[in-house]
């Protein structure tokens, strides 16, 4: 199929069936289910699934790691941010069934999940919510679960990204005892700003609606990278915005979610200055 031709209901059904496959894994290595409901989302775009498939693929590129499975493929290149459409969020999840199907083998899993029919009336909000529910399951089967250091990474990423846009260089004061539930709730602020800068441009944008029941670090870390992803969004539409570097010197160390929650306000102040 040619990448214009991809629709979100083929992603959909590949997302759907890559849940299938993970839950395969799941069992042959004894772990419980995340019986927790999927969240409610609205109006979410291409691009917030590419940017939630990115950490579905480096949670699969984990588990490969800790299993000890070597030559797995890379991700495919990552388009212009401006440029994502369906056909490269089916890239990614076919890039993360790739993973997948190297872990099986190492597990001697030969059973396969069907991919199921496309349905034509599904959105990138499902889309969103059938990948949210394979990063919960794949959570579940680390050893080295993605902890507070890691989403504390990605935050600042984003605060990296925000203060080109000119965002001010003011930080929230340092709050102890934070838990991931608090920096839940502050990246939906961020979020809920970076919907409404996006539309100013024209471009819709998603909701995430409510709060996660017990919420994991894992589970911060995944709407960080929406976070994350919709802040570079923002900085690509934005003429004369000063530009990101790879090499810049990046966040790294032991966080706790207090720091976590610290960055997450700063950035929530920063955006609504913006």
């Amino acid at each position: 199929m040619k990448l214009d031709d991809v629709l979100p209901s083929h992603c959909y059904a590949h997302a759907h069936h890559l849940v299938a496959e993970i839950a395969l894994v799941r069992d042959e290595m004894g772990r419980a289910a995340d019986s927790r409901p999927d969240p409610e989302i609205t109006g979410a775009q291409p691009r917030d699934c590419y940017f939630e498939a990115i950490a579905t693929w480096r949670k699969a590129d984990r588990l490969a790691d800790e299993l000890g499975v070597r030559g797995v493929q890379p991700a495919p290149a990552m388009p212009a941010l401006r440029d994502l459409r369906p056909g490269h969020v089916l890239q990614l999840i076919q890039a993360v069934q790739a993973q997948l199907d190297d872990v099986k083998k190492r597990l001697d899993i030969t059973e396969k999940a069907p991919v199921p029919a496309a349905e034509p009336a599904r959105q990138p909000s499902d889309v969103l919510v059938m990948l949210i529910r394979a990063n919960r399951v794949l959570s579940r089967l680390l050893e080295r679960p993605f902890t507070p250091s890691d989403v504390h990474h990605t935050v600042a990423l984003a605060l990296a990204y925000a203060e080109r846009l000119g965002a001010g260089e003011t930080r929230a004061p340092f709050e102890r005892g934070r838990k991931p539930a608090d920096c839940y709730r502050h990246l939906q602020a961020c979020l809920a700003t970076t919907k409404v800068l996006s539309e100013k441009h024209g471009n819709p944008s998603l909701t995430v609606h409510g709060a996660v029941s017990d919420a994991l670090p894992s589970d911060v870390y995944d709407l960080a990278n929406l976070v994350l992803g919709e802040v570079a969004f923002l900085h690509s539409l934005t003429p004369n915005a000063a530009p990101m570097h790879a090499l810049e010197p990046g966040a790294h160390g032991h966080r706790l979610p207090a720091h976590v929650d610290q960055l997450a306000r700063t950035l929530a102040t920063r955006l609504a200055a913006l």
